[in-house]
């Protein structure tokens, strides 16, 4: 059996019955890592306080470790589909705890969020068409070339925090209404795409983008969105409805890009072709 092993980084949860491990990243609160489980609405209650600090932190070498010891003594394979190591040291350290063992093929995303979580999607289509764990992550290096992450986001106030830029450039955007759409550039890096006068603008700025680089609807598409109201992203599923399947389902976007992007962003990870 292949299990297919990825982190908080994407939307997926924890799914073992269907070979999935989901690594979790430490939420850390003011320079401590919380030992407990933060619901979503405590988490970005805590993300519009001014006076708490709310940084992820990556899985460690030896979280790693345990999981391979159990997938692998059993004979099976582990194909890892990870966060950006760039954004990250989750992808190092399992690339590290996976010298100690056999029948295990790494992949370094180069995304994050939604668009790690259209390549995890990927990979579990490419295991089911029965695919060996070594041929996927071969094509996975392929794939990755051509997906894609767009989202809007409401203020600049969380790039800001997570010194994406600087404290005046984001004083003067809001107050102007600008409204960033970001993606990841090919260094793994989280970066503006383009920007719009207010949110409607945002979220056609990302339809037009789509258009222009031809999103392929026959391989995975994930639409999300941030905070606790879904309205934006429902919008921008809406607008897409030329591209994408009407019963696609919308997810909450993972903590790590939430960070940065604060409540009410919407956004879609999607290949083009």
């Amino acid at each position: 059996m292949i299990w297919i092993v990825t982190d908080s980084a994407q939307e997926l949860k924890n799914d073992p019955e269907n070979g999935l491990i989901v690594m979790k990243l430490p939420i850390m609160i003011n320079g401590e890592e919380s030992k407990e489980e933060i619901s979503k609405e405590k988490f970005y209650e805590m993300l519009e306080d001014d006076s708490i600090s709310l940084k992820t932190s990556q899985a460690t070498p030896a979280d790693f470790e345990e999981v391979f010891r159990k997938i692998t003594e059993n004979g099976d394979e582990v194909l890892g589909v990870l966060l950006s190591s760039t954004l990250s040291g989750t992808y190092n350290s399992a690339r590290l705890a996976a010298m100690d063992f056999d029948n295990i093929w790494l992949v370094d995303s180069g995304q994050a969020a939604l668009s790690e979580t259209a390549l995890v999607k990927r990979a579990m289509d490419l295991r089911d068409q029965g695919l060996s764990a070594q041929q996927i992550a071969k094509q996975l290096e392929e794939d990755k070339k051509k997906v894609k992450l767009l989202a809007v986001v409401p203020t600049l106030k969380y790039l800001k925090k997570g010194g994406r830029i600087s404290a005046a450039a984001a004083m003067a955007g809001d107050l102007i209404g600008i409204k960033p759409v970001v993606t990841i550039d090919e260094k793994g890096e989280v970066v503006v795409d383009s920007k719009a006068r207010g949110l409607k603008k945002g979220i056609k700025n990302i339809v037009a983008r789509a258009e222009e680089i031809s999103l392929d609807p026959n391989m995975p598409i994930v639409i999300g969105y941030s905070g606790l109201n879904d309205t934006n992203a429902k919008n921008l599923k809406e607008q897409l409805v030329s591209l994408v399947d009407k019963d696609e389902d919308l997810v909450s976007l993972s903590e790590v890009l939430a960070v940065h992007a604060g409540p009410d962003a919407a956004g879609i990870g999607f290949f083009h072709k």
